[in-house]
Parts: C-alpha cells; structure tokens; sequence
C-alpha cells in the first residue's frame, strides 16, 4: 500500500505542529516531543528484555547447544555476540538517559525544540539499527538451536 507521506525536517516538523496541529504554546511542544521520547525509552526497554531473555537462555542451554558441533556453537556465539551489540546500541542511543530540560540552545526556544527533534531522529535512527542488529542476532542463535534440535533429535 503506497503512503503519500513525506518525511519532515525539524524545521518544517516544527511548523507543522504549529501551523496544522495548533500546538503553539512552548510548553504542549516540549511536552509532544518528550511523548516521543517516552515511547523510543519504552521500546527499546522492550528490546532489552527481548536481549535480556535470549541471554539469561543461553546461560541454561548454551553449553548444550555448542556441544552439538561447531556450526552451533559459532551461530550461538555469533547471535549472542550480536545480541550484547544491539544492547550497546540501545544504551548509546535512545536508552542515553539526558533529562528534556538539560537541553537548551543560546539562540532560543525554537533553537531547542529542532535540536530535540534531532537527537530523537539520531536516537529513533540508533533504535531501528539495534533492531537489526537484535533481528540478525536472534536468527543466528535460532538456526544454533534448531541445529542443535536437528543434531540431538536425529542424531545426525
């Protein structure tokens, strides 16, 4: 299904909300972007457990898995490397714990609210690469798994 959507600058996303959505008043727009920061924190608190689940796993099952063979024992390093990689991303990015009213630009309040637009953009940028970092990560340490189902069960 084709959108007709287009991507706006900080800039012309802050007009938007003005000019469109009349929120004018500095603090509805502080409080619409920190919204948006809430939800990239809570996502990524999400994929973190994801992270935390595939890890606390492996602590139970990992040695198991390795010992059926070598391709295993690598995919299950690789997806468990990749998983610990996705995490450093999230806590470099959109878990990076910076308070809204930290933020403040000497040429003023629109000054602000476009460089707060820009480090949720870096940060959102920073939550979809962990994800395929986490996503690659995972397919790795399941294809470890299914080997190791296929190696133990069939004894192959």
């Amino acid at each position: 299904m084709k959108h007709d959507f287009r991507t706006l600058t900080p800039e012309q996303e802050l007009a938007f909300m003005r000019s469109e959505l009349k929120v004018e008043a500095p603090v509805a727009l502080m409080d619409r972007i920190v919204n948006q920061f809430i939800i990239l924190q809570t996502r990524s608190g999400l994929m973190l457990s994801l992270i935390t689940i595939c890890l606390t796993i492996s602590g139970f099952s990992g040695h198991r898995i390795a010992a059926a063979g070598l391709l295993p024992a690598i995919l299950l390093a690789m997806g468990l490397f990749l998983s610990v990689c996705a995490a450093g991303v999230l806590f470099t990015g959109p878990l990076h714990l910076r308070w809204a009213t930290q933020h403040s630009c000497d040429a003023g309040l629109d000054a602000t609210l476009m460089a707060m637009l820009r480090l949720r953009n870096f940060r959102t940028r920073r939550y979809f690469t962990a994800g395929i970092i986490l996503i690659t990560g995972l397919a790795c340490y399941m294809s470890a798994v299914i080997l190791f189902v296929l190696i133990e069960g069939l004894g192959l």
